[in-house]
């Protein structure tokens, strides 16, 4: 089946996903709309066709939390069994998380128009090669915070478009397991304002 997404970037080549938010409903004759999966799983789904998502869509308390979907009783269970870390941790860490106050209804995967931001799994070589386009465009060092837990979803999606600046995320369990992120790759997102710098062409 043709990748619909190498045509996306000159600059930097490279299996860069789409990602739009909506408050209301888009047309959703072009997507395929996924029941029961993680949000970085629908993103390797996306590679093949357009995806659009919503809060039934995603079964993952991760995601649903960092979109704003629900509360984090029942993410604490959830992280503690994949992290092994304590609740006491869990718990301090939550307030860190990026997170859709004002939640959205649903989320498009490489659907036509100009996303809100787009995501890749990079090799370092290339993750290099975009911080120094990110310096001759801005003159100032990327900055990156980093987390185990919520990293596709909430460290790259939500982060990158609450924050409007380029992330990065070496993943979490989950994510690296069902989205089959490599041991080479770690995933970037790119907001609009920088697409530019890769030479994105959202048509």
């Amino acid at each position: 089946m043709k990748n619909i997404h190498r045509t996306f970037a000159d600059n930097i080549k490279s299996q860069w996903i789409k990602i739009k938010f909506f408050r209301e409903k888009p047309d959703l004759e072009s997507a395929k709309r996924l029941q029961g999966v993680r949000f970085c799983e629908a993103t390797r789904e996306a590679i093949l066709h357009p995806v659009i998502l919503d809060k039934e869509s995603i079964n993952c308390p991760g995601a649903q939390y960092a979109f704003g979907w629900k509360n984090q009783s029942l993410l604490l269970e959830h992280c503690r069994e994949k992290t092994e870390l304590s609740e006491e941790i869990i718990q301090s860490m939550l307030p860190q998380m990026p997170r859709f106050q004002d939640s959205f209804e649903y989320i498009g995967l490489n659907m036509e128009g100009e996303p809100d931001l787009i995501m890749a799994r990079l090799m370092p070589e290339d993750v290099m090669d975009l911080i120094n386009l990110y310096h001759s465009k801005t003159g100032h060092h990327l900055d990156v915070s980093l987390s185990s837990m919520m990293s596709v979803c909430g460290g790259i999606a939500v982060k990158t478009l609450l924050e409007n600046r380029i992330t990065f995320s070496f993943g979490c369990v989950d994510s690296r397991k069902y989205a089959k992120i490599s041991r080479d790759r770690l995933v970037v997102g790119v907001p609009r304002v920088h697409f530019d710098l890769i030479k994105f062409n959202h048509v």
